[in-house]
């Protein structure tokens, strides 16, 4: 059983992992006890909101690690095309570890959101939001406009984000690589203008 001062974070990353895997709504409570093995009433005491909290919370975990990874990537001083080589590798030996059966937890609690849960949705968009920019600010500098950097940082999102779908899908990092080569190649198209 976790320790009372760990429970906090141990329901935390519980519910990364379990939402990577089966998204928000796939993930019960009593699951998310079991994963952590937080007692139950750490979890009202740590998250008074309950899951909609962890969810939340697992959101700000996730995105922070993210963007920051981005820009250490960025500030690495790399080209473009290694800055998204980097970025593919990355997403694609993370969804192989899980023998891909998860991908980005963002991605599945952002395919199930509606009205019902309007702070986890305000979460995810802040989430992807931040990606966007830290894509953008290293695409700006490496030479792109405001404009080509914006806009490259939303498809490459995008293909981010959709690499990881289909390559949970197909059990393959294929849809990695490819998504890295069409990334560079619109990269090049895109720079300087």
């Amino acid at each position: 059983m976790a320790k009372v001062s760990s429970a906090r974070e141990d329901l935390i990353e519980a519910a990364v992992e379990l939402f990577r895997a089966r998204g928000y709504e796939g993930v019960g409570v009593a699951e998310l006890l079991e994963k952590s093995g937080a007692p139950r009433g750490s979890l009202y005491f740590h998250f008074p909101g309950g899951k909609e909290e962890i969810g939340i919370e697992a959101v700000r975990r996730v995105g922070d690690v993210v963007t920051a990874q981005f820009r250490s990537l960025s500030g690495s001083g790399v080209d473009m095309a290694t800055f998204i080589e980097r970025v593919f590798k990355t997403t694609a030996k993370g969804i192989k570890d899980r023998d891909y059966k998860a991908s980005c937890p963002i991605a599945a609690i952002a395919a199930e959101m509606g009205s019902n849960n309007p702070a986890l949705t305000d979460a995810v968009v802040k989430c992807f939001a931040a990606w966007e920019r830290e894509i953008a600010s290293a695409a700006e500098a490496r030479g792109f406009t405001t404009k080509n950097a914006a806009d490259f940082a939303s498809a490459m999102l995008a293909s981010i984000e959709g690499a990881m779908v289909v390559s949970k899908a197909q059990g393959s990092v294929a849809p990695h690589v490819n998504a890295s080569r069409a990334m560079k190649a619109l990269a090049a198209t895109m720079s300087n203008h």
